[in-house]
């Protein structure tokens, strides 16, 4: 890392194909089609629909899906993290891309990827940034209390098999974003001492999700994840429909669930939010 860190490189440099491309096959993957765009509607969207029909209006026709495709843009209109929320996407402040990669997997590996690609972004932000990053399950990257990376996956299957035949894997990280909407302001985060420019950003994190995507089930990362949590031994919170639910977290299990404690009962959970109290 750089002793002087220079804040300008990260939000005026120029989104640029070749660029990325560039820091993709420098770190061993040369076969990723990249893509980027001023503004679109969601980066999450245009690869999803890349995986599905493989010909789009805004893109280039393919005959066929082979190797990865990464989606980028300067800003997002309509930017989304989990359950259809909404992720701020101000021009030039962050960073917004979606990667499409084919998979081949059981769907139940599905959340195994979910959570490798958290410590991917994790490892990369360690590399560029005097902050430690922590990972509040089951995907946000947080730094002092508040979220300054979400990650969405979604899986198209074979209907066929049943197998993930892609995921697309949404990456959204704040910057330098210094005027959050009022509903943002006390839990939005901006890693703003970064010593690295966009471009060469979206390349590593790219780069390090792919090469994670292999074998997300690997211990080596499966540890990783549990050592990086910022919510086992702590006592958490949930919705269960209407009810509010209050326990201690425990574990992440393999499959990667939460295992909360609720008295006498142990809960098993596979998907939701979950707040740490007395959030």
């Amino acid at each position: 890392m750089s002793s002087t860190m220079d804040k300008k490189s990260i939000s005026n440099n120029e989104l640029n194909a070749e660029a990325i491309a560039s820091v993709l096959t420098a770190h061993g993957i040369p076969d990723c089609r990249v893509y980027v765009y001023d503004t679109v509607d969601s980066t999450q969207d245009i690869g999803k629909a890349l995986a599905r029909s493989n010909e789009l209006r805004s893109l280039p026709k393919e005959r066929t899906l082979s190797g990865p495709f990464l989606i980028t843009a300067d800003s997002q209109t309509k930017g989304r993290g989990r359950y259809g929320r909404s992720f701020y996407s101000p021009h030039a402040t962050g960073i917004y891309m979606s990667l499409v990669i084919s998979v081949e997997k059981p769907f139940s590996d599905f959340l195994s990827i979910t959570t490798a690609a958290a410590v991917a972004v994790c490892r990369v932000i360690e590399r560029h940034s005097h902050r430690k990053p922590g990972i509040k399950w089951v995907n946000d990257v947080w730094f002092d209390g508040k979220k300054a990376c979400g990650i969405l996956t979604e899986a198209v299957t074979n209907a066929e098999n049943g197998l993930c035949k892609y995921v697309i894997i949404g990456i959204g990280m704040n910057l330098s974003t210094k005027d959050f909407p009022k509903e943002l302001s006390d839990i939005a985060f901006s890693i703003d001492d970064m010593d690295i420019e966009r471009n060469e950003l979206i390349g590593e994190i790219a780069s390090e999700v792919l090469k994670v995507s292999e074998d997300p089930c690997s211990d080596e990362l499966f540890y990783e994840y549990k050592d990086r949590s910022l919510i086992l031994g702590r006592e958490v919170w949930w919705m269960e429909g209407d009810k509010r639910r209050t326990g201690t977290a425990i574990d992440i299990n393999r499959s990667g669930n939460l295992v909360v404690r609720t008295g006498e009962d142990i809960v098993k959970l596979s998907s939701g939010d979950v707040s740490v109290r007395p959030l």
